[in-house]
């Protein structure tokens, strides 16, 4: 079965944008659920409140059951930590990118156990009809890097802290190619191509904090 990402960029954003990336992230992951796409683990590049990007591998054509979800994301929201004549519409894009074969046993062989920080988590990230309540879902965090993975595709906790160990070697070594080909200034040259015109969606802020559709192009 094909594999993909789905990334969610802050491209350049102030922290309100990374804010609703995370937001934004949750919302894409239930969305992949609902439409039958398999996720199999869950990328976070910063802090998890507020980062600057995340990425979703997911099994199944993402292309075609999340077509109508790539491009700009808008949310109409004013920051509390502006005054009122700031600006109040905020952008975050969704694309979604082929993903290559998996690393298989050893993959996590050159990362630094003693970087790594473990947790029990909820699969289907926090609240909604989505929550799978076993706990063999497991949180992985690199701290040099800021990687943050969640793994719930294994039965045991034991089988998804190596698999989450073994995604974090991928996403290091990625790094690391991308660095060596294009140069540290081209990194994420990805994120700088949000088009902050004609949104696909536009969402307000619920009384729960979660994201409400506001309107679709």
């Amino acid at each position: 079965m094909s594999r993909s990402w789905v990334q969610i960029s802050a491209g350049r954003g102030p922290v309100e944008v990374r804010r609703f990336v995370a937001r934004l992230a949750e919302r894409m992951e239930g969305l992949c659920r609902e439409r039958g796409l398999a996720v199999v683990d869950v990328t976070v590049h910063g802090d998890e409140g507020a980062p600057a990007s995340v990425e979703i591998l997911v099994e199944g054509d993402a292309r075609r059951w999340l077509e109508g979800e790539i491009g700009t994301h808008a949310l109409i929201e004013r920051s509390a930590d502006r005054g009122r004549a700031a600006r109040k519409r905020w952008f975050a894009g969704v694309e979604i990118h082929p993903a290559g074969a998996d690393a298989g046993a050893g993959a996590g062989e050159g990362v630094d156990l003693r970087d790594i920080e473990i947790s029990a988590c909820l699969a289907g990230g926090p609240g909604g009809q989505h929550v799978n309540r076993t706990r063999s879902a497991v949180r992985v965090h690199h701290r040099p890097s800021g990687i943050t993975v969640r793994v719930a595709d294994e039965r045991s906790q034991r089988a998804n802290v190596r698999r989450g160990v073994e995604r974090i070697a991928e996403r290091l070594a990625e790094r690391a190619a991308r660095r060596a080909a294009e140069g540290e200034a081209a990194r994420w040259s990805e994120h700088d191509r949000i088009v902050r015109g004609e949104p696909v969606r536009t969402y307000r802020v619920g009384r729960k904090r979660a994201l409400e559709v506001a309107g679709a192009r």
